[in-house]
C-alpha cells in the first residue's frame, strides 16, 4: 500500500511540475479590440474555455493513467477493476462535457452576433 502511495505521489508531482510548461506552450490570443461589448464578452469566454479545456484535458489524462495503473495492479480483484473502469468512463465523460462547452460558446456566439 505504501509503495502504491509513493507511485501516486510521484505521478502527481510530475504532473503538477509539467502543468506550467503545458500552459506556457499555448499561444496567447489577444482579446479582439471591438467596440461591441458582446464581442468582448465572447472573446473573454473563448479564452476562459480554452484555458479550462486545457486544464480539464490534463487532469483527465492523469486520471486515465491512474485508472490504468489501478486496472493493471488489480490482480483479479473485481472491485478494483470496476473502480478503474468507472474512473476511465468518468474521465471520458468529462472530456466530452468540456468539448461540448466549447461548442456551446461557439454556437451562442454565432447565434447572437450573426
Amino acid at each position: 500500500m505504501i509503495y502504491k502511495m509513493n507511485i501516486l505521489k510521484q505521478i502527481a508531482i510530475i504532473g503538477l511540475t509539467a502543468l506550467p510548461f503545458m500552459a506556457g506552450a499555448q499561444e496567447v490570443q489577444p482579446i479582439p479590440a471591438s467596440t461591441n461589448p458582446l464581442q468582448q464578452i465572447f472573446g473573454i469566454l473563448d479564452r476562459l474555455t480554452n484555458w479550462l479545456l486545457t486544464a480539464l484535458l490534463v487532469l483527465a489524462g492523469l486520471f486515465i493513467v491512474f485508472a490504468a495503473y489501478e486496472y493493471l495492479t488489480a490482480a483479479g480483484n473485481e472491485e478494483k477493476v470496476k473502480s478503474a473502469k468507472n474512473i476511465i468512463i468518468y474521465a471520458v465523460v468529462a472530456i466530452g462535457i468540456g468539448l461540448l462547452a466549447k461548442v456551446i460558446v461557439a454556437l451562442a456566439r454565432s447565434l447572437i452576433t450573426g
